[in-house]
């Protein structure tokens, strides 16, 4: 049943693509998991809270996400921007893989298609002759697609893919957990995307789920941090409602940016701040636990959810082997660290002496649970 909109959710200009956008996108990844009822409630709330993004891709649930999506917005697809993702990275794989998302989607077009999580090197083969840019290109020109944009799990690419691809806006991760791990993101790659007019919608808000029991947190400093749409991938009406109102509460400031990082739950005492404190050396080494496994295996006691849902996430980006081998190239000394460690009196009551001998173990290969 189609929902009347009840409740207005704060719009913005998304870039410089000409649409406004509302403040909280609806994600599909979380879609492969419930049922195509229960996805028609989500996006009924989703359209009665007042919000006009939708976002899928091909690969979420091989197609499962799109199709769900596409019967659940059947009669009312003028009344949102419809975005999805490709991997491909040909222009045949590219072209089918459109046409394959917009069978899916029972639509003749979608306002955005994004390069679905482009990998260190991999713009080399999207650029070249014959790649999926020029697919996804002449898909432009003909009008199945409004714009192009881009995701990547290795902050970096934004950086080059700036110079390389025709984009209309990026989505890139963005909360309160992840910016302390990846400062690159905030620091460098958003405001860049600002200075060029590129969009900026941000995934992962509540750090794939990390952050649940601080939603409005969570929400609030993704919008003051930079993110202009947030991409929850909510998957009940409950939490369509949780997060619609959080972000009806307006973006965090710096001050309540700062709050968050003293007292959020999350971070404990284990998460570094990044606040200065330390040696340049030894916010590095915990930057590049960050990358590691997020700063997530802490070796503290956790209820068994919480520690479950740690192991789960930790390495998400896949950044092991990236991460020691930064931090063997460096040439750190982790002796030199650990005795820098043992003088720093941590703002946040991080045992920051432990914290270090559990980094370094980590970024060695050493036996850290025997730290």
């Amino acid at each position: 049943m189609a929902a009347s909109n009840t409740r207005t959710l704060p719009k913005i200009a998304l870039g410089r693509t000409g649409r406004q956008i509302t403040r909280y996108g609806l994600g599909g990844f979380h879609q492969v998991e419930i049922s195509s009822e229960i996805v028609e409630q989500v996006i009924d709330a989703y359209l009665a809270n007042g919000g006009n993004y939708i976002e899928t891709a091909r690969s979420y649930g091989r197609g499962a996400s799109e199709e769900k999506i596409g019967r659940a917005l059947e009669g009312r697809r003028d009344q949102v921007v419809l975005c999805t993702k490709t991997g491909a990275k040909t222009a045949e794989d590219a072209r089918r893989e459109l046409e394959q998302s917009l069978q899916a989607l029972r639509t003749d077009h979608v306002e955005f298609c994004l390069f679905h999580g482009i990998g260190e090197g991999e713009l080399d083969t999207i650029t070249a002759k014959g790649g999926a840019l020029e697919g996804l290109q002449k898909a432009v020109d003909e009008g199945l697609i409004g714009g192009l944009a881009m995701s990547s799990h290795w902050p970096p690419v934004y950086l080059e893919a700036f110079d390389r691809l025709p984009l209309s806006m990026i989505l890139i991760w963005c909360n309160y957990l992840d910016n302390l791990n990846f400062p690159i993101i905030p620091d460098e790659i958003i405001p860049e995307a600002r200075r060029r007019g590129i969009g900026v919608t941000a995934m992962k808000p509540l750090a794939d789920g990390y952050l649940y029991r601080s939603v409005e947190a969570a929400v609030r400093y993704s919008l003051g941090a930079g993110a202009e749409v947030i991409i929850c991938g909510t998957n009940s009406v409950e939490q369509v409602n949780e997060v619609a109102a959080a972000v009806r509460k307006g973006p965090a400031d710096e001050a309540m940016r700062q709050e968050i990082h003293r007292d959020a739950v999350d971070l404990g005492r284990y998460v570094c701040r990044q606040c200065g404190e330390c040696p340049s050396a030894l916010m590095e080494a915990f930057r590049l636990e960050g990358v590691f496994d997020r700063q997530m295996i802490d070796y503290l006691t956790h209820d068994p959810a919480d520690y479950a849902l740690r192991v789960r996430l930790a390495h998400w980006f896949g950044g092991r082997e990236r991460a020691a081998g930064l931090f063997a190239a460096a040439g750190y000394d982790a002796g030199e660290l650990i005795a820098a460690a043992a003088r720093v009196e941590c703002p946040y009551s991080i045992d920051v002496e432990r914290k270090a001998r559990i980094a370094t173990a980590k970024l060695t290969d050493q036996k850290v649970n025997l730290v």
